[in-house]
């Protein structure tokens, strides 16, 4: 009696599980979820702890809300002027209505797939035939227009897939390509732009190279001129104070001789100079006759 009670009560706590199981679901933050009944109709159902009917009575379809990526092969796309130009591009998008979504494509995210790179494709090739080459292939980036593109790309997509219960948040241009008859050409216009490039730095340096030598020219002038004119009035300063002297030594041209003599001798007897020369030849009879020399 005793192993009957306990099998039971395993038998009763097990068919409360698998009935809480049946009866029971949740939807995580990560996901969004449509309850499906046996009447065919269904509706969203908000994320945590919810309760139903086991099936066939209600169906429980669950789906990744957060952001995907989806990407796809280079496709030819002819720009404004008719120039054919490889495109790979690859937009993220999320589930933002599970019912909806559960509507259009049955639940299935490989026909979501298929239908979003349809939309996309089409995008693509109506907005860049707007656009020129010059537009999308250039190494001047303001004369680039990818992320212009890109924005109408998204919004003309977007609306292609309204009532689908996707959302696309964005699409790009993963990569360019260049077809082989437009090879050639992209290549010789970029190495044309690149040397019309450097001519323009080349020009801009000479200019300023030029405007930098007039100013050190302009500015060595001036110091010139403040030279010469402070030379000037050291000259005239020196001419006064030689006036000046000169006319003491009239007064007394013995006096005058003597220092001058004494001058010249003081410079050739500097750095201990040994000199050979007759003592009567002024100025050096000073050494010898000082008196003599005076008197002289």
């Amino acid at each position: 009696m005793k192993k009957n009670h306990i099998t039971l009560t395993i038998g009763a706590i097990l068919v409360i599980i698998f009935g809480f199981m049946l009866l029971t679901f949740q939807v995580r933050h990560t996901e969004v979820a449509i309850r499906e009944t046996i009447t065919g109709s269904a509706s969203n159902i908000g994320e945590g702890f919810k309760f139903r009917f086991p099936w066939p009575i209600n169906e429980i379809h669950k789906f990744d809300k957060r952001v995907q990526s989806s990407d796809w092969v280079f496709a030819t796309t002819n720009t404004k002027e008719g120039k054919p130009i490889l495109v790979k591009v690859f937009a993220t998008w999320k589930i933002s209505d599970a019912l909806k979504f559960f509507q259009t494509f049955d639940g299935d995210l490989a026909e979501a797939n298929s239908k979003l790179e349809d939309i996309v494709r089409s995008a693509q090739t109506a907005v860049i035939a707007d656009y020129t080459f010059e537009q999308i292939v250039n190494t001047d980036p303001e004369l680039l227009k990818l992320e212009e593109i890109e924005d109408k790309m998204r919004e003309k997509a977007s609306k292609g897939m309204i009532n689908s219960g996707i959302e696309i948040k964005m699409v790009g241009i993963k990569r360019l390509g260049l077809t082989a008859s437009v090879t050639e050409a992209v290549f010789g216009r970029m190495k044309a732009e690149r040397q019309a490039h450097i001519e323009k730095v080349k020009a801009e340096g000479e200019r300023e190279a030029k405007m930098l030598t007039a100013e050190a020219d302009l500015k060595a002038n001036e110091i010139l001129a403040q030279a010469e004119a402070q030379a000037k009035v050291l000259r005239g300063e020196a001419e006064a104070a030689s006036a000046k002297y000169y006319k003491e030594f009239e007064k007394n041209p013995e006096l005058a001789n003597f220092l001058f003599n004494l001058n010249a001798l003081e410079g050739s007897l500097k750095d201990n100079a040994t000199l050979i020369l007759d003592p009567n030849t002024p100025p050096f009879n000073l050494l010898t006759q000082p008196d003599k020399a005076s008197k002289e």
